[in-house]
């Protein structure tokens, strides 16, 4: 794996964390309430319907098989508005034969793990439409998830605009290691710092956990569900134990108005 692209990050366990109270009180918590052992479980819960599985795929009429899980990608509307790293769609529009079409892959009935054919929605989006800035890729599926069909499938994120303080406590959702199922991970953003990237600052926020590839573009958020970034790289050679996200606010000119608010 090269921790410079694909990512995830290590599991750790977590003893009870409190939210702080301007965070438990936005209108999010209307969504996922916390609960008094641990605020992220009811979060954690909703943003499995925030998230899917961004899959290359050959269609066959109905069917369609999954060649290989690219990454991770985020609603933010519920037309199907997503979000996702950069180099997960550049992968996927690199070669055509690798990766004849792209969806992401939502349950049918819900997540179940003890399914063992577990019913799936294949929705493909347009790879080429997708545009990209700073790590990040905005695309949108070729269906609109808003009709009376599909509107319930999806719940699409709240953003923090602001940058948290060292040493807070935030969690993410992905597909790591093709995994068929989200995986939720906790971590702690151990700094924010603005290196310069060909001669333009690039911000970023430095999680305290290593990566798996799969999770790239995975959300990461607070435990009042707002996302504070998405999920970009791993560690340095140097530094394997840690994972690079950019900030929501590196996003904000890829969003609509309405989005923005």
């Amino acid at each position: 794996m090269r921790n410079t692209s694909l990512l995830g990050i290590g599991l750790f366990g977590l003893a009870t964390i409190l939210c702080p109270a301007s965070l438990a009180q936005s209108s999010w918590a209307d969504v996922a309430p916390t609960t008094a052992v641990d605020p992220f479980i009811g979060t954690i819960e909703t943003m499995k319907r925030s998230v899917g599985s961004v899959d290359c795929v050959r269609v066959d009429g109905a069917d369609a098989e999954i060649l290989q899980r690219a990454g991770t990608a985020f609603f933010i509307s519920a037309a199907g508005d997503f979000l996702t790293a950069a180099h997960v769609i550049l992968a996927m529009q690199a070669d055509r034969r690798l990766c004849p079409a792209a969806a992401i892959t939502l349950p049918r009935d819900g997540w179940r793990p003890e399914a063992r054919d577990e019913p799936r929605l294949w929705l493909p989006f347009n790879v080429s439409a997708c545009r990209i800035d700073s790590d990040v890729a905005a695309c949108r599926l070729n269906e609109d998830l808003s009709g009376p069909t599909l509107k319930s499938r999806i719940a699409p994120v709240k953003f923090e605009w602001g940058i948290p303080s060292d040493g807070t406590q935030v969690a993410s959702t992905g597909f790591p290691l093709s995994v068929r199922d989200p995986v939720t991970v906790r971590a702690g953003v151990a700094a924010y710092r603005i290196p310069w990237k060909n001669q333009k600052p690039i911000p970023e926020l430095v999680l305290d956990r290593a990566s798996w590839p799969g999770y790239s573009g995975a959300p990461v958020y607070l435990c009042d569900g707002r996302v504070i970034g998405i999920l970009i790289a791993g560690g340095p050679d140097e530094a394997p134990q840690m994972s690079i996200a950019r900030p929501a606010s590196v996003v904000r000119e890829l969003l609509s108005e309405k989005q923005r608010n």
